[in-house]
């Protein structure tokens, strides 16, 4: 009984085209078909109920075809019940055509919730009959965050002391997903509403608003009355989660800003649970009422900008508290590294995006809008920059401390003199995190370690200097490589197989469900392989203990998935076996047929099979372009920062990196084999300059192979490369007397590669009078009458070729 009043109350009550008469709203235009859909899906319910199945998804899909309002669908959720339509869907064939039902009801439900004509008739059904108020109540609920501005307006009105307390319960049981509005609504000037507010956070226990509570006990202008009722709350909120004592206001600021900026699955919860919405107060002026307002962010960026707004919070009231500043440098950094990776996503999408912030243009919106945003980094100055590289690295942010070390590659920002330790890694000299990161376990972060340390190229013998060109030498052949995704619910399984994938030079990333693997791939570098653990174990249950059937939760539905993505319907999956072979024979089974698995690896994992299958697997796939990129653009900067130390000055010996320079002349992307052949160059010119210019060969023999293809910068490169190793070997000099003359449409390409091949020849430690007499024979300009003017009645002479002797 009690079900079918709240349903009957829902669509006369909350629908505003049904409340006509009591509220004055215009009915909406019905379908000329509206009549005719309704028939159909009642039909559809009959045929359910009647035990066929298969008729009523019929009569489902004839509603469909009549293309019904989205409120129409909505009215039909509402009617129906949760409880009926999830019983519909444990059937096949009831299964799809209800998602589409229900996809067109929740596109209606949710602009209604948005709508403030609906909030407000909603609080308005609070102060109505029990019935109503009980349906109101979990209504409101339901809407979430977005209804919490007007609970709190009607909080706010001292003359309704009745709806105030209706208020306070509907917030009360919305819980964890209002504390965050109800913190920012703290903000308010009025004492009564900040009281009622520390009342309703008091009864849900959360501790996140504990930073704004503690900073109102420390506030000289807050009043007893309210000091009184937020020290209770914050004992509230103490006792609920079994904290001894709370900390300060400062420290509590800091603690929970870090806390957004490392993310992870509790704060993308929250995200979600919020809406991406963050909040301010607006305190009325006198031409406008105090409001709690809002504004939607992109989802990506929502738990940075939290972690932005609390540190300013924090600044604003603690401004000495030393830790805010590298924190918000490294949440600068963050917002900036994440936009740009959002951009590199954007290009692999193949499908129409999900959400609006996944768009191109609004990826393109955002990473205008953050343009400026390294200066405002580098304004923080080196030590702050240093300690944020620090905070980055121990939050496992790795793209921040990428980020922030690009730009201490400047000199007069680093002063690598003074911050660097000497002796050993030292707590006292900021720039320890740079040196120590050479020696860390993600590589990424070895390597632009490696690389700004080489731009700076420091007087000072620091510590750890020996590794940096054999680390640089690593991230010149960064762009062969490729990134796994490993599944497992073992910890020690996932770290084995990242340990021994690292090893054969696969970047690994490791998670533990299938719910993070799909959180994985909206995140970039985007996966080339993916490693799932065929015996995947279900772990989410619902409230009677019984399993959830999601994709998710299982191997095979999981691999099926995977197939259906379009960030992973062309990523090979490989299925890990458990040691019983009964067991894997089963597993192994449950997978025939599935296309997208591409084979099978045996427990305990093996570094040699499990790249072996990989690399058969990916031998004719292409890097996604992505991936590519990032990787071709780690080598172009090792390769820059390699030209950057002075040979005869510096402590790196730049000779360690010339194999894998040599090696990375036949990489794909010009600009990586120009900055190559530079870097290849500028090391044969330091102390140990013959163990690079012995790979004289291996230059000559690519510049050989690929003479017809060469473009003219790649060209001129190549030929600064051979005349700094050796321009007298026979096949260099081939090669520079082909060059000289060297003809293009363009002239000032042609003039380059020239210039090149004449320098290269000039770059000879010597030189034999027979070869420069070759040189200078094919070179010899015919300039005789050039210049002399023309002798008066004298005929014009005739063309001469150029002297032979």
């Amino acid at each position: 009984m009690q079900k079918m009043l709240a349903t009957a109350l829902l669509s006369v009550a909350l629908i505003p085209g049904a409340l006509t008469a009591e509220e004055g709203f215009t009915a909406d235009p019905r379908f000329p078909n509206g009549d005719q859909v309704r028939e159909l899906l009642a039909e559809g319910v009959k045929e359910y109920y009647a035990g066929r199945f298969g008729n009523a998804a019929k009569r489902f899909h004839d509603a469909l075809k009549q293309s019904p309002d989205n409120k129409l669908c909505y009215e039909f959720y509402l009617a129906a019940g949760d409880g009926l339509l999830v019983a519909m869907e444990e059937h096949d064939e009831l299964r799809e055509v209800l998602k589409d039902l229900l996809r067109q009801a929740r596109i209606y439900q949710k602009g209604l919730r948005q709508d403030p004509k609906y909030l407000n008739l909603l609080v308005d059904k609070l102060e109505k009959s029990e019935e109503e108020r009980l349906v109101a109540t979990n209504e409101l609920v339901a809407v979430g965050p977005i209804a919490v501005p007007t609970l709190v307006a009607r909080m706010n009105d001292n003359r309704q002391d009745d709806m105030r307390v209706y208020c306070r319960i509907v917030l009360t049981r919305m819980g964890y997903r209002a504390v965050i509005p109800l913190a920012e609504s703290l903000n308010a000037s009025d004492e009564r509403l900040v009281a009622s507010v520390a009342t309703v956070l008091a009864d849900i226990g959360d501790p996140r608003p504990l930073p704004k509570l503690k900073q109102l006990l420390d506030a000289q202008g807050t009043s007893e009355t309210v000091r009184a009722v937020v020290t209770n709350t914050v004992a509230a909120i103490a006792k609920r989660n079994g904290v001894a004592e709370v900390s300060t206001a400062d420290k509590l600021y800091f603690l929970e800003a870090l806390r957004y900026f490392r993310g992870g699955d509790l704060v993308r919860d929250e995200m979600v649970a919020n809406e991406s919405l963050v909040w301010r107060w607006v305190e009325g002026d006198g031409t406008a009422e105090s409001k709690l307002t809002y504004v939607r962010v992109p989802r990506y960026a929502w738990n940075e900008l939290m972690a932005e707004y609390l540190i300013f919070e924090g600044l604003k009231n603690y401004s000495s508290f030393a830790a805010y500043q590298p924190l918000l440098a490294a949440t600068y950094a963050a917002q900036d590294a994440e936009a740009q990776r959002r951009v590199r996503i954007a290009k692999e999408r193949t499908s129409p995006t999900m959400n609006p912030d996944e768009s191109q243009d609004a990826i393109a919106e955002r990473v205008l809008a953050l343009s400026e945003m390294n200066l405002r980094v580098k304004m923080f100055g080196a030590e702050h920059l240093y300690r944020a590289v620090q905070q980055s690295i121990v939050s496992e942010r790795y793209d921040v401390a990428t980020y922030l070390m690009r730009l201490l590659q400047d000199h007069s920002i680093a002063h690598p003199d003074v911050n660097l330790p000497q002796g050993g890694l030292s707590a006292d000299k900021p720039g320890t995190v740079l040196v120590a990161a050479l020696d860390h376990s993600d590589k990424m972060v070895r390597y632009q370690a490696a690389i700004t340390l080489s731009h700076l190229d420091p007087t000072l013998k620091f510590f750890n200097a020996e590794k940096v060109t054999a680390i640089l030498a690593d991230a010149v052949g960064e762009w062969g490589n490729r990134v796994v995704l490993v599944v497992d619910q073992d910890y020690r399984q996932r770290n084995v197989a990242r340990e021994q994938l690292q090893s054969k030079g696969f970047r690994v990333f490791a998670v533990p469900d299938g719910f993070e693997a799909m959180q994985r791939l909206e995140e970039s570098p985007i996966k080339d392989a993916i490693i799932i653990s065929g015996d995947l174990i279900p772990t989410v249950r619902d409230e009677k203990g019984g399993i959830i059937a999601v994709d998710e939760q299982r191997a095979d539905t999981l691999v099926g998935k995977l197939a259906k993505d379009w960030r992973a319907e062309k990523t090979p999956v490989f299925v890990s076996l458990p040691d019983n072979p009964e067991l894997a024979a089963k597993i192994q089974k449950a997978f025939e047929g599935m296309d997208n698995v591409k084979g099978f690896i045996q427990k305990p994992f093996n570094s040699v099979e499990m790249a072996g299958m990989i690399d058969t697997a990916l031998k004719t796939a292409e890097l996604p372009n992505a991936n590519r990129e990032d990787a071709e653009d780690i080598s172009l900067r090792a390769a820059i920062a390699l030209q950057q130390p002075n040979p005869s000055s510096t402590q790196f010996d730049l000779s360690k990196a010339a194999a894998a320079l040599a090696t990375t002349l036949d990489a794909r992307a010009d600009a990586l084999r120009i900055e190559t052949a530079k870097a290849l160059g500028l090391a044969a010119t330091g102390p140990n300059g013959e163990v690079v210019k012995a790979m004289i060969n291996k230059v000559t023999d690519v510049y050989g192979t690929q003479d017809a293809t060469l473009t003219p910068p790649v060209r001129a490169a190549f030929l600064y490369a051979i005349g700094q190793l050796n321009p007298n070997t026979d096949a260099a000099v081939e090669i520079l007397l082909k060059a000289l003359q060297f003809s293009d449409a363009d002239a000032a390409a042609q003039l380059a590669v020239r210039t090149a091949a004449a320098e290269a020849v000039g770059h000879a430690t010597a030189i034999t009078p027979e070869l420069i007499y070759k040189y200078q024979l094919q070179q010899r300009l015919d300039v005789r009458a050039q210049g002399a003017g023309a002798a008066e009645g004298a005929a014009p002479a005739a063309d001469a070729a150029a002297p032979t002797n």
